[in-house]
């Protein structure tokens, strides 16, 4: 058995992130638990992002690939050009590099420890079991990601009630004839979600991602996400793909984020209690803010020497005040946007072109007002039947 002040389980953004906050601004003795034998080996990401990330948490050039002035939004017929400035992670590199900069501030990374399950003693968690050893605690961040290890055995997080998503991308070699990051709205390409091509300085990675739910309701057939992949990259005259170098998927679990985040010794991060954004399912920004958020929190508690669930909620109570109302109405939106037929995917699209230049910085940062939901959404008298499906996510 081993003791720390603080531990850490998964070694994604949000779980580095946290530890790094711990490593630079405490003596406290911190250890972060990662599954995978390297932190690299934790590639489920796209690595698309933008300024909040790579200017807000202090991001090493040497680990973005590549960056373009502007996002281009596709539907089936429509195209749109927003001035929004985008970078691109080498998402492999990236964490490796948020994992040398905690362990140059003193936090203990060790890999190939899976973290099985919490240590509860008399109603508060003091530790968690790997499948070697328990490792004690006087505080446990649970950063596990969709699978929520920690706090779905806690009963802090029901990931059963949230939707479920798959996404997959390849990096690939070639020529891309674009400046500019695509996201396009598509059912033939992505039925339930959206398909993206990020450019990077000499690869440039494509991807395909949908909401099961809306799968099952628009796919023409039975074809895998792999066939949807492959069938674009295949027919698409902008790229010329020469060779697939990687390939990156992964799951998501997504509900409008308004989730019990703390307990008598525990605070969960990231996607453990499904921070990622539900209207685009950016990943990245919100789990590492709500890595940052939590750190606030906990090291005003360690220092106090009170980790109670009534001393760390006012974390919980900052993620709902910031985030959790904006996630919830961009929750009800994302459930009609992957819904839209051909025609309104269309006009989704061109009414992004019309947003100002302080739109767009909404749109961009997520925190489009609900006049902005309202000129994005195109309406339909048939939309009226879906009502009682998106009313669950403003309970």
């Amino acid at each position: 058995m081993t003791a720390y002040d603080v531990v850490v389980a998964g070694g994604g953004p949000a779980g580095l992130q946290f530890a790094r906050e711990l490593g630079a601004r405490t003596d406290y003795r911190v250890c972060l638990l990662e599954a995978n034998p390297s932190l690299a080996d934790n590639d489920k990401s796209t690595g698309g992002t933008f300024e909040q990330v790579i200017d807000g948490f202090d991001v090493d050039e040497s680990v973005v690939m590549g960056s373009s002035p502007s996002v281009v939004f596709e539907g089936p017929t429509a195209r749109e050009r927003l001035a929004i400035p985008n970078y691109v992670l080498d998402f492999p590199a990236f964490l490796e590099w948020l994992g040398e900069e905690a362990a140059s501030d003193g936090v203990d990374v060790r890999t190939g420890a899976r973290v099985t399950g919490p240590v509860v003693e008399d109603g508060r968690v003091v530790g968690v079991e790997t499948r070697e050893e328990t490792v004690r605690a006087t505080l446990v961040v649970d950063a596990t990601g969709e699978t929520g290890a920690l706090t779905t055995e806690l009963g802090m997080w029901n990931r059963n009630a949230g939707q479920r998503g798959i996404g997959k991308e390849f990096e690939v070699s070639g020529t891309f004839d674009s400046d500019a990051m695509v996201f396009r709205f598509d059912h033939e390409v992505a039925p339930g979600g959206y398909a993206w091509v990020f450019p990077g300085d000499d690869r440039f990675k494509v991807g395909v991602c949908w909401v099961n739910d809306f799968y099952e309701r628009h796919a023409p057939d039975d074809r895998s996400i792999d066939d949807y992949l492959r069938s674009w990259l295949d027919r698409d005259d902008r790229w010329r793909a020469d060779e697939i170098h990687a390939t990156h998927a992964g799951a998501v679990v997504s509900d409008n984020s308004i989730n019990q985040r703390a307990t008598d010794g525990l605070v969960a991060v990231g996607d453990a209690v499904s921070s990622i954004n539900p209207l685009f399912g950016e990943g990245i920004r919100p789990g590492m803010e709500s890595a940052r958020m939590a750190a606030d929190v906990a090291i005003d508690a360690l220092d106090a020497g009170d980790v109670s669930r009534e001393r760390l909620a006012a974390y919980e109570q900052r993620w709902n005040g910031e985030k959790g109302g904006d996630w919830r109405l961009q929750r009800v939106v994302g459930e009609l946007l992957y819904d839209f037929d051909a025609g309104q995917q269309d006009e989704f699209v061109r009414a992004s072109g019309e947003f100002s230049r302080a739109g767009l910085d909404r749109l961009q940062q997520y925190e489009l007002t609900l006049r902005d939901l309202l000129r994005l959404y195109p309406a339909r008298a048939s939309d009226v039947l879906k009502l009682p499906r998106v009313a669950r996510h403003l309970a």
